[in-house]
């Protein structure tokens, strides 16, 4: 009845709460960027990231945010499972983070 999994957590996105009136995209990317910031505080608190798991959590995501995501774990050891590859482009990741 009580205790931290009974807490709720509002993001707002000028001034609007995402729960209620973002997209699931934004939705996603608001948790996405505490999950972030959670791995920057590790980082910060033990001296390197840990290991990331990310489940289906590119399908609600735009290209763009989905390079953006990908781009940002490039130094982290990470598993993601998605449920289809169809709609990432790796090869053009790879070419413009990895092939520089």
């Amino acid at each position: 009845m009580v205790g931290p999994h009974r807490d709720d957590l509002a993001i707002f996105i000028n001034g609007i709460d995402v729960r209620n009136f973002g997209s699931q995209g934004q939705q996603r990317t608001a948790a996405l960027s505490l999950k972030l910031s959670e791995l920057e505080i590790v980082k910060s608190e033990v001296g390197e990231y840990p290991v990331l798991l990310l489940d289906d959590v590119l399908s609600e995501l735009d290209p763009k945010r989905q390079f953006y995501l990908l781009n940002s774990l490039k130094d982290i050891q990470t598993i993601i499972t998605c449920t289809s590859t169809k709609d990432i482009d790796i090869k053009k990741f790879a070419e413009k983070v990895y092939l520089k």
